[in-house]
């Protein structure tokens, strides 16, 4: 089994290589139902405004852009027994490919929107994230870890790496996998990201809000120029499902939701 794994790493490395145009990669998620949230309803809007408003993005800056709709996990693991659920299982399908020879590698959950205003990627150093409003996962965090009060906690939907940080992070976290090694607190993909940040503060820097808005969070601060807008979660996701059923224009809701 282990051999298997170590060739299907190889395989997905050269392919990775071969497609190589940029030094940059944007890695997208598209694979079963689409998302852990929401119903089927929910996904129409993800595969027709954010992940083309992401490809458009990657155009503009000349970045290489790969969506995976294939599981990995599925064909070399078959098991969904590492995290809490099988849906939470495609969200972990990123780290597959993290390991690769782009300079830098940037990952993007699929329920995010790029403004066509968008900033160019700033400057990657190590490991970037944005800080997660205060909220319960992040208690549950802290406590679990006997953290201080003031520890972060960072959101995974958004993940900005370089080369060396990247190929260390898939190291990691499929170490942790082969060997069962699950997060405290509660079992996710998020938590896992969380502690590696903790366990290798040394290569991580905060990124601004700007870079994963999430204003439906509770505690979430407002700020005036978001480039990534993240319908993250449950509430993310009924929001999506309200909009449509009031038959508001989600373009519309994302252009005015910036002037209030």
């Amino acid at each position: 089994k282990q051999r298997t794994n170590y060739i299907a790493k190889k395989i997905l490395k050269n392919y990775l290589n071969s497609q190589m145009q940029s030094n940059h990669i944007v890695i997208q998620l598209d694979i079963g139902q689409g998302t852990q949230w929401g119903n089927n309803q929910t996904i129409n809007p993800i595969r027709e405004i954010f992940i083309p408003s992401v490809k458009d993005y990657c155009s503009k800056f000349n970045y290489d852009y790969l969506l995976v709709t294939e599981s990995v996990y599925e064909k070399n693991y078959t098991k969904f027994d590492f995290l809490e659920t099988k849906k939470k299982h495609y969200s972990f399908e990123r780290y597959f490919y993290f390991n690769n020879d782009y300079d830098f590698t940037i990952y993007i959950d699929n329920d995010v929107y790029i403004y066509p205003d968008a900033q160019e990627l700033p400057e990657i150093k190590g490991l970037m994230n944005v800080r997660e409003p205060e909220g319960n996962s992040s208690k549950i965090f802290r406590e679990i870890n006997n953290l201080k009060n003031d520890t972060k906690y960072f959101n995974s939907g958004v993940t900005f790496c370089d080369n060396y940080t990247a190929n260390r992070l898939s190291k990691y976290m499929i170490h942790r996998l082969n060997n069962k090694i699950r997060s405290k607190g509660k079992n996710s993909d998020n938590m896992l990201l969380n502690e590696f940040i903790i366990e290798n503060i040394n290569i991580f820097q905060e990124l601004g809000s700007e870079w994963n808005y999430m204003p439906f969070l509770q505690n979430s601060n407002k700020i005036l120029k978001p480039n990534f807008f993240h319908f993250v979660g449950i509430t993310g996701k009924q929001i999506i499902n309200e909009l449509q059923k009031n038959k508001i224009d989600i373009l519309d809701f994302l252009r005015e939701i910036k002037k209030i």
